[in-house]
């Protein structure tokens, strides 16, 4: 016997009264925008004051022509009503632990039943920025720093605010387009043929998984022999891509990895032998990935002799171009992306290299209809009155995501604002100032450099121990003016520097210089030659 259905109209119009607080009027919006904007707009203007890891740089500079801070331009605070950072503030440096408390590290504002004002939900929020690595800061030189320009974080508001769903034609057409102008252009780029496809994904992980699905699925149809693929990496490519093995399903594949070469590149020879000794022993080589600027170094691998070793043993050759690939843009380095063309897959980051918030990557994939032939949606019966065209390529069925954010505007915004000559000039920069650190590095005595590819500098003092280059470093970041780390390239500790901030401009790298140079003073070391590594 079922039971009486009760409604109640009184109840149901208090509902509606409280849902209705979610439909903001024009006037409430502009104000919640203003006094967001103004959190941000105290953000930014502290951010050239501010040690890259969130405390304030001390009244102490290099003098002459690099001093970038005059004294008195400390006190300033990240927002209204905020706790002002200061020299006190828990370094998050090398030597430190970085998930560790700050003296002003707070828990977030809680989820409560009843709702807050606005003001009180953005003094919490804007305190944020005392308690984070600025990887926009200029002084930021670590890992490969993140950016994010005005017009894309407006790109990001209004894909948010219009929220159309933006995988499938039926949808939002527009959206779609829009998308497919971005994968198009990129591919492009790189010299891809027009039937190429790709996405917009969440990152460079999720673009290289996407990729190496692609690969399975074409090279390894059966699963009982994934246990005997075999992927080869260099032992300087970047640890996401192992790592998607196991989300693949194909966690019991055989991982080698090749070594490089005295120029850090995958050795060709080397790799062939492996694979020549792996087929000799019944396993299934099916993917071989080479990287266009490598994270530790920034060395390119040697792509048209990887895949001819690949065309070879019929393998699938991606490209890792997360951190170098922009480059492309610069006519000075094209000649560094010689044979990508040819690769079966491409993974690169706009959120590096065209300065998109964090959370964008891009896949490619050459022949567009094997993306599409791992990845095509199958509807449920709630869709089934959905208008579809066999013919429309959504983005739905070229990636596993399907309720993903709408990335696009992040992207192509601030390219139609400021044209792609604006990326290409500041890309350049990059690579000029690489130079530039390089040959000023050259000519210091105790110091030995590697010469750059593309916007990462390795030095070290040689002949001491890791322990005297680690105290190098701490000297270099003391007062919190620059923030670099550390790696270990063929068993060798260096320092490392990555230029890659768009604010950060020469006078910024003539102050880093100034202080390589003090901190090996103070270090009161022999005299040596000069002495450098090519």
């Amino acid at each position: 016997m079922s039971s009486e259905v009760v409604f109640n109209l009184e109840y149901l119009t208090r509902l509606e009264e409280s849902a209705r607080t979610l439909e903001s009027t024009p006037q409430q919006r502009s104000e919640m925008m203003f006094k967001a904007q103004r959190e941000v707009d105290a953000y930014l203007e502290q951010l050239s004051l501010d040690h890259p890891t969130g405390w304030v740089i001390p009244p102490k500079e290099t003098q002459g022509q690099d001093k970038l801070v005059q004294p008195g331009q400390y006190q300033v605070q990240s927002g209204p009503n905020q706790v002002q950072s200061g020299p006190d503030r828990v370094q998050s440096g090398p030597d430190q632990v970085q998930s560790g408390r700050g003296p002003h590290e707070t828990e977030p504002l809680p989820i409560q039943e009843n709702g807050v004002s606005i003001d009180e939900v953005l003094r919490d929020f804007s305190r944020i920025g005392n308690e984070m690595e600025r990887e926009g800061h200029p002084g930021h030189m670590a890992y490969v720093p993140g950016n994010s320009t005005a017009p894309a974080a407006i790109g990001d508001f209004l894909a948010a605010s219009f929220n159309p769903y933006s995988l499938n034609v039926a949808s939002c057409r527009r959206a779609v387009k829009m998308q497919q102008m971005i994968v198009q252009w990129v591919g492009r780029l790189f010299g891809y043929p027009s039937a190429c496809a790709g996405n917009l994904t969440s990152g460079g992980t999720v673009a290289t998984m996407v990729a190496m699905t692609t690969a399975r699925d074409h090279k390894v149809p059966r699963s009982k022999d994934y246990s005997r693929s075999v992927l080869y990496l260099s032992e300087l490519t970047h640890d996401g891509v192992a790592k998607c093995l196991s989300t693949l399903g194909m966690r019991e594949a055989v991982v080698r990895k090749v070594p490089v070469d005295d120029k850090y590149r995958m050795d060709v020879n080397i790799l062939r032998k492996f694979i020549e000794n792996d087929v000799q022993n019944n396993l299934l080589p099916f993917l071989v990935v080479a990287t266009t600027g490598t994270t530790d170094v920034g060395s390119v691998d040697p792509v048209p002799a990887i895949r001819a070793v690949a065309t070879q043993y019929n393998m699938w050759l991606h490209v890792d171009a997360c951190y170098g690939g922009f480059f492309v843009l610069c006519n000075s380095a094209k000649h560094l992306f010689e044979g990508v063309e040819t690769a079966d897959s491409i993974a690169v980051d706009p959120h590096k290299g065209l300065y998109a918030p964090f959370g964008t990557g891009l896949v490619l994939v050459r022949n567009g209809t094997l993306l599409r032939n791992s990845n095509t949606r199958q509807h449920g019966n709630y869709m089934q009155d959905q208008l579809t065209n066999p013919e429309d390529w959504n983005p739905e069925d070229l990636t596993f995501e399907q309720s993903a954010h709408f990335r696009a505007p992040r992207v192509l915004l601030p390219l139609q604002l400021y044209g792609v000559a604006t990326f290409r000039d500041a890309l350049q920069e990059k690579l000029e100032l690489a130079k530039y650190l390089y040959l000023r590095l050259k000519g210091q005595a105790h110091i030995q450099v590697v010469e750059p590819v593309l916007s990462t500098v390795l030095f070290r003092i040689p002949g001491v121990s890791d322990n005297t280059n680690r105290a190098l470093l701490r000297e270099i970041t003391t007062d919190g003016r620059f923030f670099i780390t550390t790696t270990t390239v063929k068993g060798v500790l260096y320092l490392r520097v990555i230029i890659f901030c768009y604010r950060t401009h020469r006078q910024d790298v003539d102050v880093f210089i100034n202080k390589v140079k003090d901190a090996v003073v103070k270090m009161e070391l022999p005299e040596v030659e000069f002495c450098h590594a090519g």
